[in-house]
């Protein structure tokens, strides 16, 4: 008996797997008049993408002669954030617009997606999905999506000199249906991307990211 409900249990739940995995829906469609899933590639767009850049202005607190002990000096070589909390200015970045290597990365018929945005070095981690989107000109009678957003790339500036590396990127996405002509998901992602900054394979890391997310399936 017991083997039996054993084998019971096994079956609802292999059920319950095909049925979870049958209900998988686009997380940018949430909310939208589209099917989703849609019944054939989805027609989108690309609108402007432009790229922020900042830093974290960080000091090295200079060293300091005392007679307190037996050496007489007392080195301090701790770094501090100015005014004790976060600042942050501006820096120059080559990389402007991000909608150009977005479109290359969802021109192809398989797509690059990360498997975890957490940490990310290079470009090593990723696996190929079936592209879902085909792609339309700029405001083609025929779209059904419109992709716009905007991308921070976030540094630091430690003593006057500022990090080979980002720290991070923060993508922020609006997806548009354009049948109901409003904005109906709004994504803020924060990604651990660090990668050479201004580096060509800094912005095609930050484009899957987009892409990754546009391919993200969820339950609900």
């Amino acid at each position: 008996m017991g083997q039996a409900h054993k084998r019971t249990g096994m079956l609802l739940l292999a059920a319950l797997v095909l049925v979870g995995c049958g209900s998988l829906k686009y997380a940018m469609l949430k909310g939208t008049s589209l099917p989703n899933p849609p019944p054939a590639r989805l027609k989108v767009y690309i609108k402007e993408f432009p790229v922020e850049s900042k830093a974290s202005v960080i000091e090295r607190l200079a060293s300091v002669t005392g007679s307190g002990n037996a050496g007489g000096t007392s080195s301090i070589n701790a770094m501090t954030e100015v005014g004790g909390g976060v600042m942050e200015i501006a820096r120059p970045c080559n990389i402007e617009d991000l909608s150009g290597a977005v479109l290359y990365e969802l021109s192809r018929d398989s797509v690059r997606v990360f498997t975890d945005m957490t940490k990310i070095q290079d470009l090593k981690s990723v696996r190929w999905v079936k592209n879902p989107f085909e792609l339309v000109p700029l405001s083609s009678a025929e779209a059904q999506v419109e992709v716009s957003g905007t991308a921070l790339i976030h540094s630091q500036r430690v003593s006057k000199k500022f990090s080979q590396e980002a720290d991070w990127v923060r993508l922020d996405l609006t997806v548009k249906d354009l049948a109901g002509e409003k904005v109906v998901e709004r994504e803020k992602m924060r990604i651990g991307l660090n990668l050479i900054f201004n580096s060509k394979e800094l912005e095609q890391a930050m484009a899957v990211a987009v892409v990754t997310y546009l391919t993200q399936k969820t339950l609900f």
